[in-house]
């Protein structure tokens, strides 16, 4: 499963014209340079020890002691545990998201619907749901014991014994996951907070729910109580991720500085066109806002590059390396000054 991002046909399209020994030197260094390694499914699992088995391709998850084997082509074929022997038979499925194990189960894909699978392999969730499209991914985690799906085309909110707790409704143009015991739903342009039982709350965000409103403000409330409703509520500020440094390691805060993606790296950039680029030892992958592995560790870090003919020393067009931009992101330069940039499926391109 050795993926080769960038070859030598691709550099050398980026390569301006010149004298073919020159594009045959620089096409053979950018090709040494960067070399693919196996795609880790999840930014936390990049560091795992992969166990010994009969299992061509394996890969770790999101959960301890457990690892995903796989067909050459991708196709899930078993959990496995750490003396490699095989837990769950996952040959029935289309899909699984092993970097989204959470409370125990995993999101699976059968004839393009979702369910979940418990650890013994048994479907506690039926494959019953749509799957979900953008930049979170075909299946959401289990999120404090509640789980966002889709059916009929319609959002809505279901806990892990497959009860309704929010009712699919369409007009919810999304719902994020639980976090603090509460959700932000979406509804147009409107926004409003939900609890785990599905009951509207409001904002927690809001520095008005830390003051005690008087008797005088309460009844205007009563009185205006129908003319609010009828007005969308105030858009929330929006929550991005920001990188964030701790015990020598990178990992990514929200805007309340709580860490949502694990620091597990020793180099990262902050979140663009919803990836963000992350170095472990010489590698650079992106990751998304989900925490979820897009484009593999296959690019080197040119800068520490033994090979001179490489460099990072300045930012093409005032973004540093590993950042995108209109969907392309510069990793480095030939010597001859030509920019060498990839799109987000992790392809070589040029930069202009």
């Amino acid at each position: 499963m050795l993926r080769r991002s960038l070859s030598k046909r691709q550099i050398s399209l980026i390569s301006t014209s010149g004298l073919q020994p020159q594009m045959m030197r620089y096409s053979l260094i950018a090709s040494t340079l960067v070399t693919a390694l196996f795609a880790v499914p999840s930014a936390q699992a990049a560091s795992c020890k992969i166990p010994k088995s009969y299992y061509k391709n394996v890969s770790c998850t999101a959960s301890r002691g457990y690892f995903l084997a796989v067909k050459d082509f991708g196709a899930p074929v078993a959990l496995i545990n750490s003396q490699g022997k095989s837990l769950v038979d996952l040959s029935r499925y289309q899909k699984v998201d092993a970097d989204k194990i959470s409370s125990g189960l995993l999101p699976v894909m059968r004839n393009g619907h979702v369910g979940y699978l418990n650890m013994q392999g048994r479907e506690v969730i039926p494959v019953m749901y749509d799957a979900l499209s953008g930049g979170q991914g075909w299946a959401r985690p289990v999120s404090e014991g509640r789980i966002v799906v889709k059916q009929g085309g319609h959002y809505g909110v279901i806990d892990t014994a497959n009860k309704t707790i929010v009712p699919f409704s369409a007009s919810i143009s999304d719902i994020d996951n639980y976090r603090g015991g509460m959700a932000r739903v979406r509804k147009n342009k409107a926004i409003s907070w939900l609890d785990k039982s599905g009951n509207t709350k409001s904002d927690p965000n809001s520095s008005a729910n830390t003051q005690s409103p008087s008797k005088k403000e309460t009844a205007k409330n009563v009185n205006n109580a129908n003319a609010s409703e009828q007005r969308p509520a105030p858009a929330s500020r929006f929550t991005t991720l920001q990188p964030h440094q701790q015990d020598g390691k990178w990992g990514f805060i929200d805007d309340n500085n709580v860490n949502m993606i694990t620091y597990s790296f020793d180099e990262a950039r902050a979140f663009s066109e919803g990836l963000a680029g992350v170095r472990i030892n010489g590698e650079w992958g992106f990751i998304n806002l989900g925490g979820e592995l897009m484009i593999p560790f296959s690019f080197d870090n040119f800068n520490n590059s033994d090979n001179k003919s490489l460099s990072l020393d300045s930012s093409y067009k005032d973004k540093p390396s590993f950042v995108f931009l209109n969907g392309k992101a510069w990793i480095g330069n030939l010597k001859n000054g030509n920019e060498m940039c990839i799109d987000k499926e992790g392809a070589a391109i040029g930069c202009d």
